[in-house]
Parts: C-alpha cells; structure tokens; sequence
C-alpha cells in the first residue's frame, strides 16, 4: 500500500481524514458520510500507482496531488457551487483530475437536481431513499448515481419525488468515532481503485515545440482526449472551441499572453499543432481522422460492436474507406470497402436494428449489415492497402470523390499521382480520380498542380484511346473550371482529336474549350472548324458549349465565326432554350463586325422576339440593335413583330424595340408608343419618347 505522501509524516491516514472531515462539518455543515466521500477521493489519488508512474515519468508534479492533502479546504472554498460536492467536481475540473482520472473522480451533486437532499425519493416498488442517502448508498456499494427529472437514478432503480415512509441514516455527532472511521478507511482501500488513464503514459516520449511547463501540455492533452471520449468523434475545431485553451490551458507565454486578450487565433493554432495534436497522436487509445477537418476518434468507439447507430455514422463521417469486421452466420468476416448509403426508403427496414451497406473495393457485391452483427470499423488510408488492389480501389475512389470529395485525404490523392507518375497505376482512371478531387478541394490545388498538370500533358496520347480518351478529356475539363490555364498546352492536340472522337469524349472536350473561352480565346482559335461543325449536331450538349465558346471568341475576334451566320439563323428555332439564346448572343457578337451577313436573317430574328423564354428575347433584340444599323430597312419590313414586342414582359425587349423603332422609322402604331412613356421602367419611358421624337 502506497503511503500518502506528507501526512505520513505528522499523522496517519484516519487521522487526517477524520480532522478533514470535522473541518468540512464545521465549515460546511455537512455530516461524516458526506465529508469521508471527498477525503476517500484523496486518498485513492494520492494512492494510485497510475498516478505514481505519470509522475516518476515527468507528466505529472508532484503537486498535482499533494496539494489537496495540504491545501483541501482551502482549494474547496475558493469554488462558488453551492454543496460542497459541487465544489469537489469544481476543484476536479479546474485542477485537470478529471482529465486524467475520468468521471469516477466525480461526485454525485444534490444540487444538479434541485432537490433538497433531505428530501424523500420513491421507487416504483415502493422503496423510498432520500438524495443524501443515495449519495451515501452509491459512495459505499459503488453504485453509479445521477439525475434525472425530478430525482435520481441509483443503479437501476429509479426514485421520484413522491409520498411514502422515509428511511433515514442515524444522525451525525459534531465528533466521529475514529474506530468506525478507520474501519471505514481499511475498507476504501481494498476496494477498487480509482481508474487513472494509463494510455497517457504514452505522452513520455512525446517532445513538445512549445516552451511550457509539461504538466501543463500533458493536462491539455488530457481534456482533448477525455473530450473525443464523452463525444464519441470530435474535429480539431470542436475540441478547441470547447476547451478554450486560451482560457483554460494557456501554455506558454504566447498563453499568457491569448489569455489577457481573450481569444487569439495564432496561439490556438500552436496549441494545437505543437503541443495537443502530436500527443493525440502518440495515445494509442485514439484514432486520427484521415483527413484535416475530419473527426478524432476512440478506438473502443471502433470496435467490440456497436449499440448506437449515431456511433456507426460517425466514424463513417470521419473516413471514406474502412476496415469492416462483421459477423455472418457466427462467423467473422473482414472486408476493405467503402460505405454505400442506402437511399430508397424501400430498402430500409421499418423494424429493427438499423441497416448499413458497405460496397468492398475488390470485385464482390454490397454487403448489407445490421447493427449488431457490425464487430469493428476502421478508417483507413488509400495507402494501406495492398498494392495488388490498387487499381480496383481507385476505380471505385472515382465514385467517392464525385459524391464527396471532401472527405479524401490530402495524403492519399498524392499517393496516387506518386503511383501514377511511377507506372503503378492505370493513369487514366487515377487521374479522373485526382481531377475530380482537384476540382473540389482548394488545398489539394495548392499541393498537386503542377505534378498533376504535368502528368496531364504527359499523357495526350490517351486522347486517341477509345477506350480511355473519355477519362482523360474529362480531366481536362475539370481542371479547366477551376485552372483554365492549366489546359492551354493541350488545346491543339485535343482540337485534333475532337474529330474521331465518341460523344462522350466530344462532350468533354468542348466543355473544356468552354471554360478555356472566357480567359484564353485566342487559344482556340485552332478549335473553330470544330466548334463550327458542333453547331449542326443533334446533341444538345455539343450545340450549347460550341455556342457558348463561340461567342466567345466571336466576341474577342469577330471574322473567326463570320460564316456561321447560317446555321446560327436555323437554331433560333431549335426546342431548347439554352441553345436558342446562346445562337442569338453568338449572331448578337458577330453583328459587332459583320452587321451585313447577320441583318440577312432579320426575319428570323424578328420572330424570335416571340420566343418563350427571356433570355432569347433579348439576346434577339440586341442582335437586331446592332445588325439592323447596316440595313434599316430589313428592320423596318418587320414592323409588325416590332408592334408585339412593345408589350414584351421583359423590360429591356420592350426598351430595345423602342430604339429599333425609332433607328428604323419603323411604321407602328403612336399611341401604343405614348403608352410607354408611362411603363413602370424608366429606360422604357426615355426610349419610347425618343422614338416619338423620331417617328413624329
């Protein structure tokens, strides 16, 4: 038995706790049970060979316990909770025990419920207990106690407020009778000790950045992992706004320094880094997340099965391929796959355990487990799989990253353009997977463009592969939403390739020339006879990107799309929207400089300011504005769809068509333009008196 420090020195440990004890009752009146409840929480710290062994490793001071055997009534009444078990639970936080010990340095508080504790308590059997009683039971049988609506659960018996025969305790003397309290003590002692985190000793071998006393970074190491524990999975961010190290743990002079401002984001962001996340790290009782956001996890939340269905999400959360261990007919399987949701209501049972399906990334159907038969989930890392199975893994990757890419790792995308640079991997399938990423995550920019851009151009040559030209231009068009100069070099060799190429490929290439357009059109001028020749495909896809690239260019070199003007005209009336106004936004860029070829068109134009939906509308009626100053008359001859589009319930085709009636002459109606000059727009009022003025 591990003496108690000090107090061997001037008196025994009966003796100590008996003078503590009669402080306590004087100090707080509060009888000997109560009291002894706090005296045998010192004693089986300072007792604690867990503890002992923190502190022969310098994880822990001496003091850390010591000074509750000198300073005990002193340290309880500096806290402000009103019973003096609520100021034991105060102290127990604020010293970090708690952190260490966990929630058996803890006392059950009669304040938490507010309830009197000489108030009586009835079971549904009929037993009645008052709170102090309770208190007492569950201090000497080692029973869990805690609050619920209006009383107490001791073990698993509820007891309520009610009215039934009170069983009461003998009532306490001022003095005790240390026979019976030594008796006491000797039984304490032989009971179970309290459970120190012995996983901390893990922190011994941890060296930490920042100047600070190591107590101190092993306490806020503690309050991180006992935070991940009572939450199940926590972020770096949860923890750190829960702990509030700046006020709570203030390591360091930069600690010092957070803690009189009050909040200081660099000091958190040391804290962390150099001090709680590298011992997280080195705790082998907690799991870290995959990937920077994600969540850190207890590894008994991982295994041993699994009673909550909220636990199961959130591991699932944390990572995106797992380790599986489940049982089938009482036999344990394993299996390397990623989580595959159930989203048809039909599929879920409306009874029973809750339901989870699990796609293996080796060739096998999904798995469907229910709760209980799930043994363990781990999340795991790209890496850590055999590199046999590296090529089906990153094919169903690809599947992930396009449902949530937030969730693969930094570290794993670089393994696998590292595998694709050194002819490991399939390259096409691996850089869909990293494009898609790429295309999501502003960090994996940061870290891969130029290696993966590169790799990109490297291997043009898969644009001529049937098989694989797809993959690769669909590359390309990702990047190009999000680093349209990346692609440059390849425009040539895709333009060239566009030819021959499937309608998947095609598709993909010109959507890429349409994100090239809007930053870069002088470098698709070698796109255009391609670009040309998508305006008369049936697909609508190709029509609306080589439209909408076309304009583009036509807008930055207008004689590029001059010959277009034909086929422009017979999409005004094609049955999709987006394809007719991107037709009349083209005719509306090239009339910039060739007024002449598009006016030929102006009935077909005019017809178009009929159109059902807005945007052709008024893509027509600037076309119009601007072709119709090479010919007026061509204007003028459609006046009558002019007199329709004053009524237009687009404020702008009405205001338009009021400029081209008066720059046309256009024979309309007066009234109906002395209509306009009350329109609720006020570019229509000045247009349409302007157009007065000229008619008149």
């Amino acid at each position: 038995m591990i003496v108690l420090g000090l107090l061997a020195l001037s008196m025994g440990a009966s003796d100590w706790a008996g003078a503590m004890a009669t402080k306590m009752h004087r100090e707080y009146e509060v009888g000997q049970e109560r009291a002894l409840q706090i005296t045998n929480r010192v004693r089986k710290l300072v007792a604690s060979p867990d503890i002992e062994a923190l502190e022969e490793a310098g994880l822990l001071n001496k003091e850390f316990t010591s000074d509750l055997i000198q300073d005990l009534i002193a340290l309880l009444n500096d806290q402000d909770e009103e019973t003096i078990e609520g100021r034991w639970n105060g102290l127990v936080r604020e010293l970090g025990i708690y952190d260490v010990v966990g929630a058996d340095a803890f006392l059950y508080d009669p304040a938490s419920g507010g309830l009197d504790p000489d108030k009586e308590l009835v079971s549904d059997d009929g037993d009645s207990i008052t709170i102090q009683e309770a208190m007492i039971t569950a201090w000497r049988e080692e029973l869990p106690i805690e609050a619920i609506p209006h009383g107490i659960r001791l073990g698993n018996t509820e007891f309520r407020t009610g009215d039934s025969r009170q069983i009461t305790l003998s009532q306490y003397e001022d003095r005790f009778d240390q026979d019976v309290l030594s008796d006491q003590l000797s039984l304490d002692l032989r009971r179970r000790r309290l459970e120190v985190d012995a996983d901390l000793l893990a922190l011994e071998n941890v060296d930490f950045s920042m100047k600070a006393p190591r107590q101190d970074c092993v306490l806020a190491i503690a309050a991180a992992r006992r935070y991940i524990l009572e939450h199940g999975g926590v972020s770096r961010d949860e923890i750190v706004e829960a702990l509030e190290p700046e006020k709570n743990h203030p390591l360091g002079s930069n600690g010092v320094q957070a803690r009189a401002k009050g909040f200081e984001y660099e000091f958190r962001q040391r804290w962390w880094e150099d001090v709680v996340a590298p011992g997280l790290r080195s705790l082998p009782d907690i799991q870290e997340p995959t990937h920077e956001s994600g969540k850190w996890l207890s590894t008994e939340a991982m295994t041993g099965g699994f009673e909550s269905e909220t636990t199961v999400e959130t591991i699932l959360d944390v990572g995106y391929l797992f380790e599986i261990a489940y049982l089938d007919d009482n036999e344990e399987q394993r299996v390397v796959g990623y989580h595959n949701e159930i989203t048809r209501p039909s599929a879920k049972p409306l009874h029973g355990p809750p339901v989870f399906r699990f796609q293996p990334i080796v060739g096998n159907p999904p798995i469907t487990i229910r709760l209980p038969a799930l043994r363990e989930l781990h999340p795991i890392s790209f890496e850590q799989l055999p590199d046999p199975v590296w090529d089906s893994a990153i094919s169903e990757l690809v599947a992930i990253a396009d449902e949530n890419a937030e969730q693969i790792p930094l570290g794993d995308v670089e393994v696998v353009l590292e595998a694709s640079q050194n002819g490991q991997v399939e390259a096409a399938t691996a850089l869909e997977f990293i494009a898609m990423v790429f295309g999501e995550r502003e960090d994996v920019r940061e870290t891969v463009a130029d290696d993966f851009e590169t790799m990109l151009l490297a291997r043009l040559d898969l644009l001529t592969d049937r098989e694989q030209a797809a993959e690769i231009a669909k590359c390309f068009g990702i990047v190009a939403e999000v680093a349209p100069k990346r692609v440059l070099d390849a425009v040539p060799a895709m333009a060239s390739a566009a030819d021959s190429a499937t309608l998947e490929t095609r598709r993909w290439l010109l959507y890429t020339f349409s994100n090239v357009a809007e930053a870069y059109p002088e470098e698709l001028l070698p796109a255009v006879e391609i670009l040309i020749n998508s305006i008369d495909e049936p697909d609508e896809n190709l029509r609306t990107n080589a439209l909408s690239t076309l304009g583009e260019i036509a807008q930055a070199y207008p004689d590029a799309a001059g010959d277009i003007v034909d086929s422009l005209g017979e999409l005004l009336t094609n049955d999709d929207a987006l394809v007719r106004a991107n037709a009349a936004g083209l005719l509306a860029d090239i009339a910039q400089s060739n007024p002449e070829d598009v006016i030929e068109l102006a009935p077909e134009l005019a017809e178009s300011l009929t159109a059902d939906d807005d945007e052709t509308r008024v893509h027509t009626s600037i076309t119009l504005l601007r072709a119709g100053e090479a010919n007026p008359k061509a204007v003028r001859d459609e006046h009558e769809q002019l007199v329709a589009a004053l009524s237009d319930s687009n404020s702008t085709v009405r205001a338009n068509t009021c400029t081209l009636i008066g720059n046309a002459d256009a024979p309309v109606p007066v009234d109906q333009l002395r209509l306009l000059k009350d329109d609720p727009d006020e570019q229509v009022q000045e247009q349409a008196t302007w157009a007065l003025g000229r008619i008149s």
